[in-house]
């Protein structure tokens, strides 16, 4: 099952290289002289940048009496998801698939194949606790534990689930945020409330089946009213699942910023105000009564910076789901 193949110093033993090694990404074999300039100007960059001749080589990875094939996107995203740099996954992942072939390990069991990802990882200094943390995601996935985000707040504008349901059940709405003036703020929250029951009836058949078949499922937009998810957030899911629920806030005077820049034609010249107040008042009100929503404040200025947060805020959850059963781990 298991092929490994006579070679010399570090790879004899398993081992990757002592040091990251230079990585040819090209289709060509780089022993071979280089092609002439028409035939490498046909070939397009992309496809030089992205694809390397190990791609071609299946690497067949056994669990027990099954096997899948090696997929280097697949374990670069792994990789991402333990918050390892994406370049650096993408280097691993290749420099991964390089030591097998080379070794002409093209079938080889999971435990093995761990071994080599961990001294890999090792390789590009990802110590231990990124180590552990891939064994936890693994193990996450691998249980098929379900696992649902929900994301609320003005800054999201995903009203797709919205405008299917108004189609599904007849329902019509001619009010827009951004294009109608309410009489009051009671008049707009009352509109807005009846909105997002609209929503929230939408997703339930969602919901029950991402906690009831272990999957993985995101729930975003403006029509998120965190009064509504009561039930899945603040009780004990049977199923074990994890209820991740985060209200994305913003700056009054970012808020302003980023509307009055953005090229949405909804929020363009007149409408432009009256979109800021309306959305303003509805951020007030989801603050107001958001508990156990983790409010996240979203910088515009760097939004990378919001996306570790809630990227640290999953790890964490996932790592005391993980923890409850004894195998203990640490994600930093």
């Amino acid at each position: 099952m298991i092929s490994p193949a006579d070679d010399s110093g570090s790879r004899s033993s398993g081992l990757p290289p002592r040091r990251p090694p230079s990585i040819t990404t090209s289709s060509t074999d780089p022993t071979e002289p280089a092609a002439n300039e028409s035939t490498a100007a046909a070939v397009p960059a992309n496809e030089t940048r992205n694809q390397s001749k190990y791609d071609f080589v299946k690497v067949r990875v056994w669990v027990g009496d099954h096997f899948y094939v090696l997929s280097r996107y697949l374990v670069s995203r792994a990789l991402v998801s333990t918050k390892i740099n994406s370049r650096d996954a993408v280097t691993i992942s290749l420099e991964l698939k390089k030591t097998l072939v080379d070794l002409a390990l093209t079938d080889i069991e999971q435990e093995q194949f761990e071994n080599f990802l961990y001294k890999t990882m090792l390789v590009y200094g990802y110590g231990e606790s990124h180590v552990e943390c891939y064994r936890m995601m693994s193990s996450f996935h691998r249980n098929r534990t379900p696992l649902l985000i929900i994301l609320a707040g003005t800054v999201l504008q995903t009203d797709l689930i919205f405008e299917l349901m108004c189609n599904f059940s007849g329902y019509v709405s001619e009010t827009s945020l951004s294009d109608t003036v309410f009489a009051s703020d009671e008049a707009l929250l009352a509109q807005y409330t009846e909105d997002c029951s609209i929503v929230r009836k939408g997703v339930n058949s969602d919901i029950d089946k991402c906690l009831k078949e272990g999957k993985s499922l995101i729930i975003e937009g403006l029509h998120i009213d965190p009064r509504l998810y009561q039930a899945e957030v603040g009780h004990t899911v049977p199923s074990g699942g994890i209820v991740i629920p985060f209200l994305l806030t913003i700056d009054p005077e970012d808020h302003k910023s980023f509307i009055e820049s953005s090229p949405d034609p909804r929020y363009k010249l007149e409408k432009a105000a009256n979109c800021f107040k309306s959305l303003q008042v509805v951020q007030t009100y989801l603050k107001k009564d958001s508990a156990p929503f983790i409010e996240v404040p979203v910088d515009i200025h760097s939004l990378h910076g919001t996306l570790d947060a809630m990227h640290d805020v999953v790890l964490q959850r996932i790592e005391q789901v993980y923890r409850s059963t004894g195998v203990g781990s640490q994600c930093t």
